[in-house]
């Protein structure tokens, strides 16, 4: 059987990028993996843990005979590197990404693809990662049973689509689609959210008090040991969505202050069972 790709080009290959390289090699999903970055140390490492099969530092050399090039750099990086990858692609490729805010991103790059027509532009992303980073954490099943949210722009070729969606379901991802606006809403939601949330729990409880606690602090706050440069690059591309985000959250905790106080103990059970239920449901699926 084909590969989907010939040769896969990976723009970044830590965490989600190397799992991306690892899990092609082992898959056959590409007869050659290159991973492209700014240091070689972690070029090295990339190759070291099954990542790649070839690394440069040079962007243009990586990413000229890809059919598929992945940008998986923070958000803040990825307008520079897409225009620069965008001057070398070939004709027919297609680029993708896997950050986690869409809105902004699609709006750059797209810009970025203005001079290429010829050149297919997908946002992806796949909704699996680490409180860990670099490729050392990388692995190969990072991606099965995630769900990968495609946000494609208007006149996305059905054929690239399809293509595209094989290949993630190939790494044992479900795909859904949402338009860009819609993604960051939810995701603000359900990822960037809880991130803070865990955060905040963390600066409330003093270390000594922390020394007391049992799994269940560990298991709360377990995401707030996520790279702090990473996150606020997160935050600052999805500021007003996570705004709208906090002040839902703050109205919830507020209600459940409001029970206690009012010693309105039947309704903070009936909360907290209605709270169990829908937690149950996620854990079974």
């Amino acid at each position: 059987m084909e590969p989907p790709f010939e040769t896969i080009a990976i723009i970044g290959p830590g965490l989600v990028g190397g799992s991306l390289g690892m899990a092609v090699r082992r898959r056959s999903l590409a007869r050659r993996v290159i991973g492209i970055g700014r240091r070689q140390s972690s070029l090295d490492a990339a190759l070291r843990v099954g990542a790649a099969d070839e690394v440069t530092l040079d962007v243009a050399a990586g990413v000229r005979e890809a059919g598929l090039v992945v940008i998986a750099t923070p958000i803040s990086a990825i307008g520079p590197v897409a225009a620069e990858a965008a001057r070398s692609m070939k004709q027919g490729a297609v680029l993708s990404d896997v950050a986690s805010v869409k809105q902004g991103v699609v709006e750059t790059v797209t810009a970025a693809l203005r001079e290429r027509p010829d050149v297919t532009f997908i946002s992806t992303h796949p909704m699996a990662g680490s409180e860990q980073r670099g490729v050392e954490h990388a692995r190969e099943s990072l991606f099965e049973g995630s769900v990968c949210i495609f946000t494609p722009v208007e006149g996305t070729p059905h054929g690239e689509l399809t293509r595209l969606r094989a290949f993630w379901e190939a790494m044992g991802a479900s795909v859904r689609t949402l338009d860009a606006a819609t993604h960051d809403r939810v995701v603000a939601r359900i990822s960037h959210l809880p991130h803070l949330a865990a955060a905040a729990l963390i600066l409330l409880v003093a270390k000594d008090e922390a020394a007391l606690a049992g799994g269940g602090l560990a298991d709360t706050t377990r995401i707030a040991s996520g790279d702090p440069a990473l996150w606020r690059d997160i935050c600052e591309s999805n500021a007003a969505q996570i705004c709208r985000a906090l002040d839902d959250f703050a109205g919830e905790v507020q209600h459940m202050r409001t029970l206690l106080a009012e010693g309105r103990f039947a309704e903070l059970e009936e909360l907290l069972r209605n709270a169990k239920d829908k937690r149950d449901t996620f854990h079974s699926r």
